[in-house]
């Protein structure tokens, strides 16, 4: 049977087995440690194979960030036609908890978030332009979010120290697992535990956001 599987991977294009072996890799072990050797031992190709393709490991670093994201578009669900406004808290509890599941869940789909995450804990050289492509617009979009929550008034280096709060958490859960099984194994990664996980992560942030907007309202009135 493992024999059948090689033989099945060696089959498909070699650019395609080093740009999934490559985001593997770079996912788990981070840029340093995922050397272009390892990711042609995994693919079954030759070493000049990656500069062949994509001229060297940082490229090949950036196009698997290309092919991640393409995993996790075809993973996620079809959007729905238009639907009824969502409160803007609602709106919020259910981006975190999808943030959650993209970085814990299994599988091609997490590849893309797990790659964010360690480049965000370990940056690269490539940070700037990974900024610019796929990091910024997931911040953008949780600063809208926690803005609506807060309210206006909230100063801008308070709501964004809360962006990094919540965005935070999700990181941690994902990057200190092997941490958590030795010192909390009853915390658990499969499906219902994961669901947990990201229901626990958007009631603490939704509640220490609705403590400071209380908090920021009482300190306007005095």
């Amino acid at each position: 049977m493992k024999q059948e599987k090689e033989s099945e991977k060696e089959s498909e294009p070699a650019r395609a087995r080093i740009l999934q072996a490559a985001v593997e890799l770079f996912a788990d072990d981070g840029y340093k440690l995922a050397s272009v050797r390892r990711i042609c031992e995994a693919a079954h190709v030759n070493v000049a194979m990656v500069n062949y393709y994509f001229h060297g490991k940082e490229e090949l670093y950036l196009a698997a960030f290309d092919h991640a994201r393409e995993l996790a578009r075809a993973a996620a669900a079809p959007e729905a036609g238009p639907a009824a406004p969502v409160a803007p808290v609602e709106q919020l509890r259910l981006a975190i908890q999808a943030m959650v599941f993209d970085m814990l869940r299994p599988g091609p789909a997490s590849l893309f978030s797990r790659l964010v995450a360690r480049e965000l804990i370990e940056p690269t050289a490539a940070i700037h332009m990974l900024a610019e492509r796929d990091v910024r617009a997931h911040h953008a979009l949780f600063t809208g979010l926690i803005r609506g929550v807060v309210g206006q008034a909230m100063p801008a280096d308070v709501v964004q120290k809360c962006v990094f709060s919540v965005i935070g958490q999700a990181v941690f859960y994902a990057r200190s697992r092997i941490v958590h099984e030795l010192v909390a194994p009853e915390i658990t990664y499969d499906e219902a535990g994961t669901a947990s996980i990201a229901q626990h992560v958007a009631a603490f942030s939704l509640a220490a956001l609705d403590g400071l907007r209380r908090q920021h309202a009482a300190q306007a009135v005095a």
